[in-house]
């Protein structure tokens, strides 16, 4: 029976036997479950077929690679094959017996194929490449790597180097890196995530790694206190930056990178000789050579000269005309455009320019309409470019006393947008000055009885104002009806707030037909369940349950809806061996913390294709796991994901819904908006249509004639509506089963 042997990021093997179908991923359920780096939740399968061993991609994230190549589709394993996905490797291995534990690596004599020639890798949860760093004893000191003497380089070895490319560039060696350029033309950030220039979507690597600069004629690196740290050439980078020369192999996180002084073919990781170190026996050497060259460029400069001075007095010269220059790499100038684009967006060099950001992204559209990268840049700059308009015209109005325009334009900056954390504390601001004079020309204007005005005044007050009120003070309970003048009778309902009602009266005053006053949604200025009272009260729970204070801190981020930092900050924990006794603790949390996110980003990948039915399970599923974290605070303390969640789904429910009860389909719109409602029951506009789901179930029920009607009615029927009760005396009295 085949056997396929893995090896872990920390070195070890473990064997499985490939019996019909092995299923390999992250999540709980498969058969074979790889929780390291770069592992998708089903990643891919490895199954038997004719006697023949292939290996699937289950649509993977980061891809799964055989020999070096990103697999489309099924493809044959051989003995000889290497296998990876994300940080891990496997081989093929006929006929082996199946181990239930893991053991070391330890190859076969005179057998050089082994999975033990590889180099091995770490993940920020098995700091390997640090004791890499420091084999044989401690590590080098910080700032060692900068004060080694330069390495000698070849005569003409940078004139061939400078005319076979386009300038100096970093090239990605491994995984889906592979063969890809990024030019060196200032500071590139080396990263996780944006704002990083380089951006390298592996677990193992920090949100901002390191930093490569071009200095002069030089290039230079250095870490940034990375949680797996900066390999140059196998030595730990410090945070001091040190000289590189071509051909030097950085490695960030477990992806490596090849500097190059142009564009040329990336030395593959374990071909050729690593680069010699600099300084060493050759340096006398190297020390004659270069005064020998100094001399004769001495030389060569005064024959310059005299040829110049020639040229001057003599007969004018006929220029020669210059061949023209050699063409770029398409692939390589719609790289440069990227990285120009990346630039231009990133705001950690200053503010982002974005109509340059803008313009570089449209050149490379123009070389590749169907660029992924580029598209997605394009998108998101139009949004930022647009969000940042908006944000400079509410400061501009602000100066100018304008709070209501201002407020307008920072209500038209989206959550997704960079700038929406800094509108919504201005818009607090402004607002505050805002409803004090709109709230007295209100009350001025109701009690002189000039409805017209008031309720224009009024309307500008109160859509500030309702952002911080519960449905219940807003709107009638399920069954009641609003009444706003005289005494209540049974089952009406009126508003706490008087001004509220009055202004409500006035616009009925205005217009007898006016349509029932909703809360109009506003981002910007809703309570955002993350003020500094709930945050102590949050901080002081984690606390009590975590000792460790850089638990609490990714708990903390957790809330906020920072995953990938609370799970790096935890990641940096699981690293540090004094905090051993933790170490499961921070793998849990890490599982936990990981799941919410992915279910988070799976049900809103659903709500963005409007199909709210679908986004609920993995909703519930992670509002379980949500709840597991917080604890006791689940409910009264929502975290960024939990209310989130509950407002997506039920904005989307209410825009399906009224999808087909504007197509006379009201039945199934109930369906949808009752199931929005049971999710959460926060959104005024699903209040208001659950309501008329009810009365359509009662006029529904008041129509039965037979058991064959009652499905109607159900559909309609709202919980907690009275209808359920009713529904069932009537099928009692019809008999009906």
């Amino acid at each position: 029976m085949p056997t396929l042997v893995v090896r872990h990021p920390d070195g070890t093997e473990h064997e499985h036997e490939v019996a019909g179908e092995l299923k390999i991923g992250r999540q709980q359920g498969n058969d074979l479950v790889l929780t390291e780096g770069g592992v998708s939740r089903q990643h891919a399968r490895v199954y038997v077929e004719g006697g023949t061993v292939y290996v699937e991609d289950g649509g993977s994230q980061n891809g799964t690679f055989v020999d070096g190549e990103r697999i489309a589709g099924p493809t044959a394993l051989t003995p000889a094959s290497q296998v990876l996905l994300g940080d891990y490797e496997m081989k093929l291995k006929g006929n082996a017996r199946s181990t239930s534990g893991r053991r070391a690596a330890t190859p076969p004599p005179g057998d050089p194929a082994t999975l033990s020639d590889a180099p091995v890798k770490g993940t920020r949860a098995m700091p390997s490449i640090r004791a890499k760093a420091t084999q044989n004893g401690a590590a080098k000191p910080e700032g060692a790597l900068a004060k080694r003497p330069a390495r000698s380089t070849p005569a003409g070895a940078g004139a061939a180097a400078a005319g076979a490319g386009s300038g100096p560039v970093l090239k990605g060696m491994t995984g889906p890196w592979a063969g890809k350029s990024y030019p060196i033309n200032g500071t590139l950030l080396v990263g996780r995530a944006p704002p990083a220039v380089v951006v390298l979507d592996d677990d193992s690597v920090s949100r901002k790694h390191a930093e490569v600069k071009r200095e002069g004629t030089g290039v230079l690196a250095r870490d940034l206190g990375s949680a797996n740290g900066t390999l140059l050439n196998g030595e730990l980078l410090g945070e001091e930056f040190v000289d590189l020369q071509p051909g030097d192999v950085l490695q960030f996180g477990v992806v490596e990178m090849t500097y190059e002084a142009a564009d040329t073919p990336a030395r593959r990781p374990g071909t050729g000789a690593a680069p010699a170190r600099r300084g060493g026996r050759a340096a006398p050497e190297s020390d004659k050579k270069r005064k020998l060259m100094v001399i004769a460029g001495g030389v060569v400069a005064l024959l310059a000269v005299a040829a110049v001075v020639k040229s001057s007095v003599g007969a004018p010269q006929k220029t020669q005309p210059t061949g023209p220059a050699a063409p770029l790499d398409p692939a390589q100038q719609v790289q440069e455009f990227l990285s120009e684009c990346r630039s231009y967006s990133s705001n950690e060099t200053g503010a982002p320019d974005w109509g340059r950001a803008e313009k570089a992204c449209e050149q490379a559209l123009d070389m590749d309409p169907i660029n992924a990268e580029a598209n997605t840049l394009v998108r998101r700059i139009k949004l930022e470019k647009e969000a940042f308009d908006n944000f400079e015209a509410a400061k501009k109005s602000i100066e100018l006393n304008r709070e209501k325009d201002a407020l307008e334009y920072l209500r038209k900056i989206p959550k997704e947008s960079e700038y929406f954390r800094r509108a919504r504390s201005k818009a607090k601001e402004t607002a505050e000055q805002f409803v004090d004079r709109a709230k007295f020309d209100c009350n001025r204007y109701l009690n002189n009885s000039q409805w017209g005005p008031a309720v224009q005044r009024c309307q500008q007050y109160m859509e500030v104002w309702c952002q911080k009120q519960s449905k219940e003070d807003m709107e009638p309970p399920i069954g009641q009806t609003l009444r706003l003048e005289g005494g209540l009778r049974k089952n009406e309902w009126r508003p706490k707030d008087t001004m509220f009602v009055k202004f409500l009266v006035a616009r009925l005053r205005v217009d007898r037909g006016a349509q029932p006053w909703t809360c109009p949604v506003s981002d910007i200025l809703q309570e955002d369940g993350l003020g500094v009272d709930q945050a102590s009260e949050v901080r002081a729970m984690f606390a009590k349950r975590y000792a460790p204070k850089l638990i609490q801190a990714a708990m903390m981020d957790y809330w906020a809806g920072r995953g990938s930092e609370a799970m790096a900050t935890l990641q940096k924990l699981r690293s540090k061996e004094d905090q051993a006794q933790y170490h499961q603790l921070a793998d849990d949390l890490i599982r936990d913390v990981s799941n919410v996110d992915q279910l988070f980003k799976t049900g809103g990948s659903n709500i963005t294709n409007e199909d709210p039915e679908r986004a609920v399970a993995p909703f519930k599923d992670a509002l379980a796991t949500d709840k597991r974290i917080m604890a006791e605070l689940a409910e009264s303390h929502l975290s960024f994901y939990r209310k989130n969640m509950f407002q997506d789904l039920a904005a989307s429910a209410y825009l399906r819904g009224k999808h087909f009860a504007d197509r006379e389909d009201r039945r199934r719109g109930c369906r949808i908006w009752k199931m929005g409602f049971d999710f959460y029951k926060g959104n005024t506009n699903l209040n208001r249509v659950v309501a008329f789901c009810s009365t359509q179930a009662q006029n529904a029920l008041n129509s039965v004639g037979s058991c064959s009607d009652f499905q109607a009615v159900e559909d309609y029927a709202v919980p907690g509506d009275g209808i359920a009760e009713q529904i069932a005396a009537k099928k009692a009295e019809l008999k009906c089963r």
